[in-house]
């Protein structure tokens, strides 16, 4: 199959491209120069036409990974992240056929602070322009006649490009230089590895069609963004003396965001009888993923 994956210059599209191009002939587009195994280009998300884009790669399905994901950034930039990361999803969708089916990647942010453990049927509320943006990038799929999926995640993972570093890398990091760090008590999620959503991906699109156009792929077990830490460091045989427990309401600089991120994947665990990773297990992946890239 041809596939054409935005945002491979990120964390979860580079990963994914990789390990989707030992079976397919994919093609990839993200922001900056990459050295992958694929057919790459470097292009513009915010252009007014992805005309180009589509007659370079002839897709037959496009997973659209890309997204300005940085909460501050995102509330500074507010139509630059409604470009990207919503308008987007319009223009793929305007430059291809009916024939090529569409995975738009979306987020627990578009659900306020209210809801715990959120369904595919609750009403979303996002809090701020980050999730907002998102939320207008699933309006228009909603919209649509196409054979197009959401899929609201919570990806936890490591960035294949050492320049470049997010959450586990802080952590990890942190704790290596013994430096010390605050984690949320009071912020509850359910992350997923980007291998084991990857494993997911690569199910779904053995499907002929998208029967449903939301799914909630995450996580199978809630904890607070402290727990997590700490299970990382322990799993890791790193110090953990230099963590702190801390509140998401201290940081008042900060767009906001939801104390209660979690996600319901019941639907989709039950519809495709599908089994999402557990904390440890998700935890696991990580650690294996690590070792074998260090034996490389």
């Amino acid at each position: 199959m041809r596939i054409l994956i935005t945002g491979v210059s990120g964390m979860l599209g580079s990963s994914m491209a990789v390990e989707l191009s030992k079976a397919h002939q994919v093609f990839g587009t993200g922001n900056s120069e990459m050295d992958l195994p694929i057919n790459y280009c470097i292009f513009d998300l915010s252009k007014g036409s992805y005309k180009e884009l589509i007659d370079w790669s002839k897709p037959e399905l496009i997973i659209h990974c890309a997204a300005l994901t940085h909460g501050n950034y995102c509330q500074k930039n507010p139509m630059e992240a409604l470009n990207v990361n919503g308008y987007s999803v319009s223009k793929l969708l305007e430059a291809t056929d009916e024939k090529v089916k569409l995975i738009y990647v979306s987020t627990d942010a578009v659900f306020s602070s209210g809801i715990h453990l959120a369904k595919e049927s609750d009403c979303v509320f996002p809090e701020n322009v980050y999730g907002k943006s998102k939320e207008l990038g699933e309006f228009f799929i909603l919209n649509s006649y196409r054979n197009c999926l959401i899929i609201r995640t919570t990806i936890v993972g490591m960035n294949m490009y050492r320049d470049k570093s997010g959450f586990v890398e802080w952590i990890m990091n942190s704790s290596q230089n013994n430096e010390e760090i605050t984690l949320f008590d009071d912020v509850l999620f359910t992350p997923i590895s980007i291998w084991d959503f990857m494993e997911e991906i690569k199910f779904l699109i053995t499907l002929e069609s998208f029967s449903s156009k939301i799914l909630h792929i995450s996580g199978n077990e809630v904890c607070t963004k402290y727990e997590f830490g700490m299970l990382l460091l322990e799993e890791f045989s790193l110090n953990v003396k230099k963590v702190k427990k801390g509140s998401i309401n201290i940081f008042t600089d900060r767009a906001k965001r939801s104390n209660d991120q979690t996600l319901d994947c019941t639907f989709y665990q039950e519809k495709y009888n599908r089994k999402l990773p557990s904390l440890r297990k998700t935890i696991k992946t990580m650690k294996k993923v690590y070792n074998n890239e260090k034996r490389d």
